[in-house]
């Protein structure tokens, strides 16, 4: 993952990303990853690009999260358009397929 900013600095204004069981095999098992982004839909483009593939388990063709992925940053339900999910250095945002129905493999 390229970034303009060091490592030290990323570690420090990034995004934190947890990804569930089912998508780490395109993280190559990494359980979570530190990104740059500035609001959702931004950051899970950053996501692809480091783990190419990734995004389209997340959210389907329009960018809207599919029927069977949930979105959280900072333990809140996402329920706004993802542009619209604003971002901060510290965030955490959280990856989970629903309890019920579909898969993300």
């Amino acid at each position: 993952m390229e970034s303009r900013v060091s490592a030290g600095e990323l570690a420090r204004l990034g995004v934190t990303v947890r990804i569930p069981t089912t998508l780490r095999a395109y993280t190559d098992g990494q359980d979570e990853v530190l990104l740059e982004g500035t609001d959702l839909a931004a950051l899970l483009r950053r996501l692809d690009d480091a783990f190419p593939g990734i995004r389209e388990r997340v959210v389907d063709e329009t960018g809207a999260p599919r029927r069977y992925v949930n979105l959280f940053v900072n333990d809140e339900l996402v329920r706004e358009p993802l542009p619209a999910v604003h971002l901060s250095a510290g965030d955490v945002v959280h990856i989970l397929p629903s309890v019920a129905g579909g898969s993300l493999a």
